[in-house]
């Protein structure tokens, strides 16, 4: 989970084995709270609703190395303009979402990621070793720091103090906590090495407890790495096998947390993520969604993220993001308050999210159907759609984590043609995309509806980014 996992995830809007529409009783979204600090109550209220709108009841909210820490300065202190470093209010935000039926779930990562990642800044004999035998390397995403040791003691109390002032100090209001398990690194150091995931659990079970003890209904999430016995993905090590509490919830991804069937059935309750809702297509959606119904969990809670940082390394190893604030989702007509979830292109997912989380065998022709309805009224046409689902795909065309869609985005392009990466088949593709972009701009320069008016907008925009200069990227004259 791009540091699924680094979220906020905001859950269910009644108990664990409450009755839902369709195969999940849990729905919503995991967002990065801590990755888009340019948002304020107002703005995470309308965002809250829209989940709600969405059939969403649950929210995975990162928000480690968001708040104020009072202990630990260091872990908020790269993430000082974030508006809820300035004035916290993920608490009213918490009672806001338990007004529209929704549970909210505090997300960190242990020894690792947002915030966490800082305090070796402070204290280096914390940091992780890498499997050279070197301490490990800075990373992040947005924020960039080292991820720490696990078997060191004042690492062990760091984590403890901090995931108690954010849930105990902060917002006891949260319905739980996501505990996510670093995706990027473990520490290889002696005492960790094929013992890390014993190492972290000593943590995960501690503060479990502790919470548990406070709020005994408390949904806690955890990844399956203390408990399987598999191979984790990428860090060549297996996990822990160590008696599991049917209290935890589980969360499996695609990238870092294999399915694990018996652990399933074990559970309070269970999580899919994967990143379709922020980086893919419906279609894509549609597969998530029977994915985790094949798998029978009690829930599908994706990706919902749209970073707004100012970024301060070279992200995904692109020295020309240096130094520039983030285009969520690579909507560059946003003023940089301004939340994207509402916009025509990330309305054609969300639509195909609500409709594939109730249905997950909902023919494809009918989830047109209702977007055609949705954007379009009483005009829609099936031209219409195949143009709404044509916008969608130019801006999710290669678009990463921090890295917009070059169709939206000469300037990528021009950092790829500058790195050799861009091939005489991509500037093709990229001069059909902006032919059919072309064509749609002038299907709706008359429009029949708002959706088509935002239609013929967003086209423009695109169009207007493709100056001679860059139309010349493309081998255009």
């Amino acid at each position: 989970m791009s540091a699924i996992l680094t979220a906020l995830v905001i859950l269910g809007c009644s108990s664990d084995d409450s009755p839902a529409t369709g195969p999940f009783a849990r729905r919503g979204y995991y967002v990065t709270l801590m990755r888009m600090p340019t948002y304020d109550l107002a703005d995470w209220r309308r965002i809250v609703d829209g989940i709600r709108d969405d059939g969403g009841n649950t929210v995975l909210l990162w928000v480690g190395g968001a708040f104020r820490s009072a202990q630990y300065p260091i872990t908020w202190r790269y993430n000082a303009d974030h508006e809820n470093v300035r004035k916290d209010f993920v608490r009213d935000l918490i009672d806001h979402a338990h007004g529209r039926g929704i549970k909210v779930l505090l997300g960190f990562t242990p020894f690792g990621y947002d915030g966490v990642n800082q305090y070796p800044l402070e204290h280096p004999e914390a940091r992780a070793m890498g499997k050279d035998g070197r301490p490990a390397a800075a990373f992040g995403i947005g924020c960039w720091g080292y991820n720490l040791c696990p078997s060191r003691p004042e690492s062990l109390q760091f984590m403890l103090r901090y995931a108690r002032e954010l849930a105990f100090d902060f917002y006891p209001n949260a319905d739980g906590l996501l505990i996510e398990s670093s995706d990027y690194a473990i520490c290889h150091c002696k005492e960790c090495g094929e013992h890390f995931f014993e190492r972290e659990f000593a943590f995960v079970r501690q503060i479990s407890e502790e919470l548990w003890a406070r709020k005994p209904d408390a949904t806690i999430v955890v990844f399956p790495h203390y408990f399987s016995g598999a191979q984790v993905p990428g860090f060549g090590v297996r996990a822990a096998r160590l008696p599991f509490d049917p209290r935890w919830s589980l969360v499996f991804t695609p990238h870092s947390a294999n399915p694990e069937p018996a652990l399933i059935k074990r559970a309070r309750s269970s999580l899919w993520w994967d990143d379709s809702p922020s980086l893919r297509r419906p279609r894509d959606i549609a597969a998530g969604a029977r994915k985790a119904r094949d798998l029978g969990v009690t829930g599908y809670v994706p990706s919902l993220e749209a970073f707004t940082y100012v970024a301060t390394e070279a992200e995904e190893g692109q020295p020309w993001l240096k130094g520039k604030r983030q285009v969520p989702l690579g909507f560059g007509w946003l003023r940089p308050g301004d939340e994207p979830f509402d916009e025509l292109p990330m309305r054609v997912n969300r639509v195909a999210y609500r409709e594939f989380s109730r249905n997950p065998d909902l023919p494809f022709e009918a989830y047109r159907e209702i977007l055609g309805r949705e954007l379009f009224g009483a005009s829609s046409t099936a031209q219409a759609v195949d143009d709404a689902l044509e916008l969608q795909a130019i801006f999710s065309t290669e678009r990463t984590w921090s890295q917009p869609s070059p169709l939206a985005s000469p300037d990528r392009v021009r950092a790829m043609k500058e790195r050799g990466e861009l091939s005489a088949r991509k500037q093709a593709d990229y001069r059909a995309a902006l032919g059919r972009l072309r064509a749609i701009e002038r299907r709706h320069r008359e429009p029949r509806s708002p959706g088509e008016r935002e239609l013929a907008r967003i086209a423009r925009w695109v169009l207007d980014r493709w100056d001679k200069e860059a139309l010349g990227l493309l081998g255009e004259p």
